[in-house]
């Protein structure tokens, strides 16, 4: 196509730039939620606790920054055995699902994009609640970037859904 405007999808129809967009932020958040689940249950048999808590305590020596501060109270608490396995299931479960969203949408399932409809709207309310209870700009843009999805990809299964009956 003209201009890079749009692609081919797995299914051979042509996939509009944005929805190209949206494919490959899933692939990408996926592959990176993926691969640092990975990590941390590598990590964590070989000592990761402890290994974290023995960094929050350098940062704390060594770096007298109030955002050092800060990281290292953060590692502490996330540094439990019940707070990295916590970890490693949500960051695999919503590695696994954004995966199959990518693959879903990839290759035009007609229940691909409600899925991602039901996913990223069901998340909206927290990341309000989020934004309210500490305001940052990077919580507005998630939430602005999840809307933009949510609306965009319901639309475009709304009026596949019209077309197809």
């Amino acid at each position: 196509m003209h201009g890079n405007k749009a692609t081919l999808s797995a299914s051979g129809t042509v996939e509009p730039a944005p929805l190209h967009a949206i494919i490959v932020y899933k692939r990408i958040k996926a592959a990176l939620q993926l691969a640092l689940a990975l990590l941390l249950a590598v990590a964590w048999p070989l000592g990761l606790p402890g290994h974290l808590l023995h960094f929050a305590g350098w940062l704390r020596d060594h770096i007298t920054l109030g955002w050092a501060a800060r990281l290292a109270e953060w590692i502490v608490a996330g540094s439990t055995n019940r707070r990295i396995l916590l970890s490693i299931v949500a960051l695999g479960g919503d590695g696994i699902l954004t995966g199959v969203e990518a693959w879903a949408l990839h290759t035009g399932r007609v229940w691909g994009a409600w899925l991602v409809v039901g996913a990223a709207a069901a998340l909206l309310p927290i990341e309000v609640l989020e934004f309210v209870r500490v305001p940052h700009a990077s919580r507005a843009l998630i939430f602005v970037l999840n809307l933009l999805i949510v609306g965009y990809v319901g639309r475009r299964a709304w009026h596949e859904r019209a077309r197809r009956r």
